[in-house]
Order: C-alpha cells, then structure tokens, then sequence
C-alpha cells in the first residue's frame, strides 16, 4: 500500500523467494507522517463468487473481496509480488526449513480482541477439516505447505463436527509466536503461506453460526462488509477503523454482480460502473481509442486451457491429446480472437521464475501431423465431442473456434453445454465425475513456477480436475518444493515442464493479459500480475 511513512525493516531468516535461507524483509508500516487523501466509493465488476469464507474460497472472484477482508501471516507486495509480513511482523526456520517460527505483530479483530496464534491454528484446522469438506484444504497438505498432521487431518473420518481436529505441526508458542513444523523441506512456505486460505478467523463469531460466517464474514482485514452478501446482486465493503496497517483510500467499494461480461462493460459504458476487468475481446481494439490511459493492459500470471479428462477414454490415449492439440491454430485465435494475446508453447507462464518458453513439442498447429495421429490412435467415437464451459465471460467465440478447427483437420463434430461460473465449478468439482472436453483457466496462489504445476497436475491435488497422474512428474515437483532456495530447484522445475509438455493433460489456449477499464473519476489506479486490482490505493474525485 502507498505511503509516505518509511518502512520499518526487521530481519528474518524467511528463504522467502529465495536465494538465502536468511533474509532482510520490509515490514508493513504501522503508522503514517501524513494523512492519506480518502474517500469515496468504488463500484467493480466481479461474477458471482462460490464462497466468501477465507477456508473456501477458491476463485479469482472470491479472491477480491476475501484478499480487503483477512491478512494472513504473510502477504504480496503489489509491485512485484514480493513475499512481505502481515500479522507476522518476522519470522525464522531452522537450517533445514523444516520449523518455522513466526511473530505476531499487535492486531486486533474488529471487536477489539487480539488476533492470536491460536485464532490462526483454528482457522487452519478448519481448512484441514474434512467436515469442511474445502476444495483448497490441500495448499496446507503434502506437496505443498507440507505441514505435519495436516493430510492426516483431512482423511480422518468426519466427525460432524468443523473445526474439532488437531494438526500436530501447529503449535501456539504463546499468544504472539506461532511454531509450524513440516514433514519436509520448503523454502517457499512464506509465499504459500499468503493464500487466503491460511487466513486467521475467529472462533467465537464462527461457531455462533456457520452459515452465517459465509454470508458476512468477519475479517481482520483494511476493510469489512457493512452487510450481508446480496447474492447475484453485490457485496459492499467499508475501510476497517481495526485495521493495524495503513488505512485503504477509498471509503467503501462495492462489487457488482453481473451475470456477462458484455452486460459489465455496457454498464460501464453508460457511466454506471467504475471499473470493469475483461473488456471484451471484439470491443478491445476500440476501446484503446476510447479509453486511452484508462484501458490497463497487462500479462498476468495466468492462463486459460481445454482440460482433458485423462482417466476416460478416449483422452487416456495421449496420442489422442496431442493430436487435439496440434489441430487447433492457436496462434490465430489469439490474434484474431484475443487481439494479440501470446500464444503458449509451455505450461508455465513467462513472468513465473524458471518457466521454459517451448517446453511443448506438440504445442504447434500442425492439421496434417494431427489427423494422421489421430487416425492411428484410433479417434473419438462417432467422432463427436461435447465441450462444457463457464458462459457469459467471453469464452464462447473462442471455444467455438476450438470446435470449427477440430471438425476441419479432424473431422469431429463438437456440442456445447454452457453454466453460470458457481454452477460450472459445482459440476466440475462435483461427485460425479466430467468426462467431456472443459474451459478453465488458472492464476498463481503465489510466484513461483510451481503454482501452475502441482495444483493442476499433482496426483493427489484437489484442483487436479482431468485426473492427470504420473510418479515421474510427482518425483520432480517434490524435489522442487523440497529445495533449500527457490534457485535450487529451477532444473527439476524445467524438468516437471517437459514431462507435462510431452504427456499433454490439459491443452494450453492464452496466457493471461488483463484489459481492466476504469472511469475518469479514478485515479492512481493499478492491477497486478496476480490478476488483483488494487484498491487501496485508488484516488476517487467525483468532480
């Protein structure tokens, strides 16, 4: 956040990003020389989001609003997504990265009481819960934070009860001092720590009732929500008077509903929406003329795929996924639909630290080379494919293009089945398993090349939605996350880009670029490579 305060800087021997186990981090200022320009209030666009509750939460939609309601121990720096402290003000690990001890800095919930250690073990253990039934729980499991107790936890049997179980490798050292101990190696706790996920709540406001927690939730955040959320319509925020870090400019936010993004951006264009992420691709080239200063547009850590259901034939046969992947001219739906957007050759997005920019042999349009692998693979059945999608979010020319390529070079007939976003991610997670082509995209929990690989690949990761699984991959990825630095484990990150490159699990479409439009009433706007808009620090003048 912008101030004009110097930084109090505390050392800590965090690995965070690292090419040290001991490093010197920049702790978020407490208290500011002048007093920052507020007010106003900000209207943004958002579909409506699954879950609100930080131990749900699983979308860039919810990810918004939870990110202005609940700090973590750690957090992201804006410029750059550098590791920084949030309620941790320091923290140490022994000489194998195996403990972890971090400080609690002095905050406070909004009922006044002191946001502990304890309030941080709860929450976690919720997230571990299986009577939680989370769809994030595993960022705190096996492959990924690592923490001791925390898989078990999950595949207990449920209770009934939420919140009840223990995680043998948290321990409240005292009120301000919370000890993590892992089963492994990790130097990237500190960044995989800043997941929203990992977020503190409080127990008492909690359990005093569940479902209501979802509705309204209760944060130690810049700011809260003045009521509960008005589904499919929006949910309005307030700047917290709790909040220990520098205040948030603008005094209130909402974020708007809308069902389409066409729907957003006329809102926007007839003066009734302050901001709009997603302009629409046809209306992009126009609205650079328009928009001028005012239309950000920016590569982000992300990307948009076609997943195949690798455990259903006919897409066990990799020779099938690679050839459906070189019958698709990529490079032209980029250009043509997504006006100039880079085309992937990999799996890993430039901006993350060790991608590879052509890890993809197969990651080329080659209709010839595809047909005759696709005949010898022995095809689609009945050469018809059903493709599922999330609607209204500009998805349905370029998946209609996917279709019109694969008829041409493959001669398969494709059908369509569209759902509203929460509904699509209920089916797509759901207990019955998808077996048709399907849309997703995905956007880094924190910096690091392995965020695009073990989340989406990993055998046992919960946001593995094509049932993709191989030992050779799980193999690199382990010893990626189980580095001394982040630096040490580039050559088994390349490596893990080369087998998914080779084994084809999901087809890479677009790398992310945000096109973020705003009105002329805002300034000192920014958006980050995360995907996040920051709206701190956003100046409002109504004129």
């Amino acid at each position: 956040t912008t101030t004009t305060a110097a930084p109090a800087t505390t050392t800590t021997t965090a690995g965070s990003g690292g090419t040290d186990a001991t490093t010197t981090t920049t702790a978020a200022p407490t208290e500011t020389t002048v007093e920052p320009m507020t007010g106003g209030e900000i209207s943004f666009y958002i579909t409506e989001p699954p879950f609100l509750d930080p131990q749900l939460v699983q979308d860039n939609q919810g990810f918004e609003v939870v990110r202005l309601l609940f700090d973590g121990l750690t957090l992201y720096s804006p410029a750059g997504g550098a590791v920084v402290p949030g309620v941790a003000e320091s923290w140490e690990a022994n000489d194998d990265l195996t403990v972890w001890t971090f400080n609690l800095r002095d905050t406070q919930w909004p009922d006044g009481s002191a946001v502990t250690a304890d309030d941080f073990i709860y929450a976690w253990g919720r997230a571990a819960d299986p009577d939680l039934s989370s769809r994030v729980y595993y960022h705190g499991g096996d492959g990924y934070a690592g923490i001791i107790g925390w898989s078990e936890l999950h595949d207990s049997e449920p209770s009934g009860v939420v919140g009840d179980g223990t995680i043998e490798g948290l321990r409240a050292v005292d009120d301000t001092t919370l000890e993590i101990t892992l089963n492994a190696t990790n130097s990237l706790l500190p960044k995989i720590l800043a997941h929203p996920v990992f977020s503190p709540v409080q127990k008492s406001v909690v359990e005093a009732d569940p479902e209501a927690f979802n509705e309204m939730p209760t944060g130690n955040g810049p700011y809260k929500m003045t009521e509960p959320w008005n589904h499919d319509v929006n949910i309005l925020v307030e700047r917290s008077d709790t909040y220990y870090g520098t205040p948030g400019l603008p005094d209130a936010i909402e974020f708007r509903v809308y069902s389409t993004q066409d729907a957003a951006y006329l809102d926007f264009q007839a003066g009734n929406l302050d901001v709009v992420r997603g302009v629409p691709d046809e209306q992009l080239e126009q609205g650079r003329i328009d928009l001028g200063d005012r239309l950000i547009e920016q590569a982000t850590g992300s990307f948009t795929y076609m997943g195949l259901p690798w455990t259903f034939e006919p897409f066990k046969n990799p020779d099938i996924r690679r050839a459906l992947l070189m019958a698709i001219d990529t490079e032209a739906i980029n250009e043509r639909i997504f006006v100039g957007r880079d085309t992937p050759r990999g799996f890993v997005p430039g901006v993350a630290n060790g991608a590879i920019e052509d890890a993809c042999e197969w990651c080329r349009f080659d209709p010839t080379a595809a047909k005759e692998l696709y005949d010898s693979a022995g095809g689609v059945p009945g050469d018809t494919l059903q493709i599922v999608f999330n609607s209204g979010a500009g998805h349905e020319q370029w998946v209609e293009a996917v279709a019109n390529d694969w008829n041409a070079n493959l001669g398969i007939t494709a059908n369509f089945q569209g759902f509203e976003w929460a509904a699509y991610l209920d089916y797509l997670f759901g207990e019955e398993p998808n077996t048709d082509p399907f849309r997703l995209g995905w956007g880094w929990d924190y910096p690091s090349g392995y965020n695009f690989l073990a989340p989406l690949y990993a055998c046992d990761s919960g946001d593995n939605l094509t049932g993709f699984c191989s030992p050779e991959l799980d193999a690199e990825l382990e010893k990626v996350i189980t580095s001394l630095t982040e630096e040490d484990g580039i050559p088994a990150l390349k490596e893990a880009q080369r087998i998914v490159g080779d084994l084809i699990p999901v087809i890479p479409i677009t790398y992310g670029r945000s096109a973020v439009a705003y009105t002329e009433d805002l300034s000192n706007v920014a958006y980050t490579d995360f995907g996040f808009f920051i709206f701190e620090d956003v100046v409002v003048d109504r004129g």
